[in-house]
């Protein structure tokens, strides 16, 4: 069967470009509109106004055109850490008619070598750090960027702010809802957990339609909406990374068109962070499950007043029920999951504040139909397991340039199918199990990682865990290893062996940990906290192919 969202439908498709949709529902519908002065965002060497990030977009665009020459359709790669500027640099983008193409600033020279490839870019945006990074990547690349369109925004010369224009130029305005669902406006990568990452290639209309599921989500959970009308302006922690889909739509577009005071970490320190909280009396942040661990572990915790919270959403890949009760207890607010991709603009469900139980994701986003299919592409229906594919206004145009990607991902009804598996309830709440990719065969039976993962995270002295799949070659079968984090001085003489009788003591014998238990430093991670389990897949292989040459 066909589920459908408990909440109202977007009224109307957006019928505008991104940038004019953000500015007028900002004027329209939030305290900008009565005071366009409001700090709008607030990083360690600036505030900008709402007023400031228009008038900056604004020339930024006309810049753009004006000073580099780039035509519309062009590709403008960023490469910047969060700031108070960032939301003009990828609003000036869209304005001039052209394409973001978002990337990590930390990226190697082969990931900026990949990106820049990937999109063809036309001009980058980076920092004065990595400007020899990306030089690099540009030399070994098989494009080629004139020096003057290569602008940082901390730097000597060439700097996003000697780009600034006040000259006229010729504006991106989409008037009707076909152009703005034909029209790309960012390009973001995939998280690359299987091969190299992908250009997630969204429409003005589908970030926009996006903000509004978000806007009708939180509109509809009481709490968000009492509390919002309590204060003229709330502050808003913006610590996830702008350049992925978490904190590009949901956090920094969303409070823009909300009217949020956006508190900019460029980089995430826990003590900072909470520093930051109890100055500035945030009422909410939207973070990774990482972050979450850190709230639930950490004694800085507790040198600082954080009861100004209201919640805090978590997304990016899954929460354990034992951490998110944690942080619950230790805070006094909930914690409010929400499941999405890149491919899905984001968002495709949100938890309620109250009334959810742990462990769920929430309901589905309003003008969103879901299907849950089984392992022969049967519907199934509630409380039955399977994988979820979605169908709304937010699903991604395709992938850039990859035609074969986007068919195997997006189907002719067009449902996009996730890979991730789950199960929708009586009450219409669902819940993610795994990656389908990542579920582990043993014997026929199924095993899910993530299962084992949290499992794991609730021994004494497990850190953080991670669950691959590793082939016995003998039984020809899929077997359960574990990488883990231990903490610190419980390093004792076998521990693996104790930590592998834990977890058989707690699951079904399929389930048990066959394939080992493996003490490592760290535990790989996207920026949004997802675990790379293809890395540690390949440190095994490199592993094993060594173990060969060795005998």
């Amino acid at each position: 069967m066909i589920f459908t969202s408990p909440f109202p439908s977007i009224a109307e498709p957006p019928a505008q470009d991104l940038a004019s949709f953000i500015f007028e529902h900002a004027e329209k519908h939030s305290a900008f509109g009565a005071d366009p002065s409001l700090p709008a965002l607030t990083d360690h060497a600036v505030t900008q106004s709402f007023n400031d990030v228009q008038r900056m977009a604004s020339r930024f665009a006309s810049g753009l055109i004006n000073n580099l020459g780039l035509e519309r359709g062009d590709m403008v790669a960023v490469l910047v850490p969060n700031s108070a500027y960032y939301p003009a640099i990828v609003l000036g983008v869209l304005m001039a008619g052209l394409v973001c193409a978002t990337g990590n600033p930390a990226s190697t020279v082969g990931e900026i070598r990949h990106l820049l490839g990937l999109c063809k870019a036309n001009a980058v945006v980076a920092t004065e750090p990595n400007l020899p990074t990306v030089m690099a990547a540009i030399l070994e690349s098989d494009i080629h960027i004139p020096r003057h369109r290569i602008l940082t925004i901390d730097g000597q010369k060439n700097t996003v702010h000697e780009c600034l224009s006040d000259k006229p130029f010729n504006r991106l305005l989409l008037t009707t809802a076909e152009q703005a669902r034909n029209t790309p406006a960012v390009m973001l990568l995939s998280s690359g957990t299987t091969g190299l990452p992908k250009g997630v290639l969204l429409s003005h209309a589908n970030i926009a339609s996006n903000i509004l599921q978000m806007v009708i989500m939180e509109a509809h959970d009481p709490h968000i909406a009492a509390a919002e009308r309590k204060v003229l302006q709330q502050a808003h922690m913006a610590c996830v990374p702008f350049f992925h889909s978490y904190g590009l739509v949901m956090v920094m577009l969303l409070s823009l068109a909300k009217s949020h005071h956006q508190i900019v970490m460029p980089k995430f320190d826990l003590e900072q962070f909470c520093i930051l909280i109890e100055q500035h009396q945030v009422a909410v942040a939207l973070i990774a499950p990482p972050t979450v661990v850190q709230l639930a572990e950490s004694p800085i915790v507790d040198k600082y007043d954080l009861s100004s919270f209201v919640y805090i959403g978590c997304g990016g890949a899954p929460l354990t029920r034992k951490t998110q009760s944690r942080v619950q207890a230790r805070l006094g607010c909930r914690i409010v999951q929400a499941y999405g991709m890149s491919e899905l603009s984001l968002l495709s469900h949100r938890a309620k504040v109250h009334g959810a139980p742990e462990g769920t994701v929430g309901y589905l986003a309003s003008s969103m139909e879901c299907m849950i299919l089984g392992d022969s592409g049967e519907q199934l229906g509630t409380n039955e397991l399977g994988e979820l594919c979605m169908r709304g206004p937010n699903v991604m145009m395709g992938y850039f340039m990859n035609a074969q990607a986007t068919a195997q991902t997006i189907d002719h009804s067009g449902f996009i199918h996730t890979g991730d598996i789950g199960r929708v309830d009586d009450n219409g709440l669902y819940y993610i199990v795994d990656r389908k990719k990542e579920l582990i065969k043993y014997k026929g039976f199924q095993v899910a990682p993530a299962e084992l993962e949290g499992i794991l995270l609730n021994h004494p002295a497990v850190l953080d865990a991670a669950v691959i799949r590793v082939l016995d070659h003998v039984q020809e079968t899929e077997l359960p290893k574990a990488f883990v984090v231990v903490k610190p001085g419980m390093d004792s003489v076998g521990i693996t062996d104790n930590i592998k009788a834990w977890v058989a003591e707690r699951v079904a014998h399929y389930k048990a940990l066959r394939g080992g238990v493996e003490i490592v430093s760290s535990i790989p991670k996207s920026p949004s906290g997802k675990i790379l389990r293809r890395v540690l897949r390949d440190m095994e292989e490199t592993k094993n192919k060594r173990s060969v040459v060795k005998l």
